[in-house]
């Protein structure tokens, strides 16, 4: 089972870098230029919309729409305009448990998106978001990504996505909330570098829509979700990991800009994606 585990998600990672998938971010703006440098050195091809007059209109030619949940005030506008697209739609609820307007406007985006495919957030933002109580400041999460098993699980039923939890370890789980692969492979430095999340959010939507669009005679497309977020999370994973260990790597600095060439070298061989990380399913 493990060989066949890692099989599909290399098939899905290659499916997306052939792809070259594009994919409409609605980014916060703290985080935009990391968001596309990390697509575009993964296989994948960014554009940044967040003009409420043309977001819906751009979500039709994209393979998928990611939502970065910055809550500016143009990009409030964007999200209402945004929800009744038929194209695939990411969230990463940035933020969530931060203040109430917060939590209301996310709450209230997630419920009104025709196609919610995936919420990957990090392990306070998923346990707030299924009524749990995290553990963090602001936009990060001081919590265990193994603390919010249960609570994806409850989201992944209740809005019947997939759900992907992003941390010391990262976990995906199957939409109907029956499966779940824990991705090892932890490099603690990268909370030291902005935009990590958000990016791998990005890397997300690109894998997923790609895989989506290329759904395999006789797979749902919830499975072929599956399998491309777990494509995304293993690459920006097994990214990390490679970038940490390079020798000219002695800081957030160093590896920021790292990180960036070994997803250029993983989406040129993308088989050396699984020579560093382990992937396991877990109880659930």
């Amino acid at each position: 089972y493990p060989r066949m585990l890692r099989e599909r998600t290399l098939a899905a990672l290659k499916r997306m870098v052939k792809l070259n998938p594009l994919v409409m971010c609605v980014t916060n703006r703290v985080t935009p230029q990391r968001v596309a440098d990390v697509l575009l050195a993964a296989g994948a091809s960014p554009a940044m919309v967040d003009n409420p007059d043309e977001v819906h209109a751009f979500s039709l030619i994209s393979k998928a729409v990611y939502v970065n949940t910055g809550l500016h005030k143009s990009q409030v506008a964007a999200l209402e305009r945004v929800a009744s697209t038929p194209t695939p739609v990411i969230i990463d609820p940035v933020g969530f448990g931060a203040t109430s307007y917060r939590n209301q406007a996310i709450s209230d985006f997630l419920t009104s998106v025709n196609r919610l495919t995936v919420i990957k957030g990090n392990a306070n933002e998923i346990c707030g978001l299924a009524g749990y109580e995290g553990k963090g400041q602001g936009v990060d999460s001081d919590a265990s990504t193994a603390i919010a098993m249960e609570p994806a699980k409850s989201l992944a039923q209740n809005h019947g996505c997939v759900v992907g939890i992003s941390g010391d370890m990262d976990i995906v789980v199957s939409a109907d909330g029956k499966k779940a692969v824990k991705v090892v492979g932890d490099v603690p430095m990268m909370a030291q570098i902005t935009g990590t999340g958000c990016s791998l959010g990005a890397l997300v939507a690109a894998s997923v829509g790609a895989n989506i669009y290329e759904t395999p005679e006789g797979e749902c497309e919830n499975t072929s979700a599956f399998y491309g977020a777990l494509a995304a999370h293993t690459m920006f994973t097994a990214a990390a990991v490679r970038a940490s260990a390079r020798q000219d790597v002695c800081g957030p600095g160093g590896l920021s800009i790292a990180l960036m060439d070994e997803l250029a070298q993983l989406a040129g061989k993308p088989e050396a994606t699984m020579e560093v990380v382990e992937l396991h399913e877990c109880a659930v």
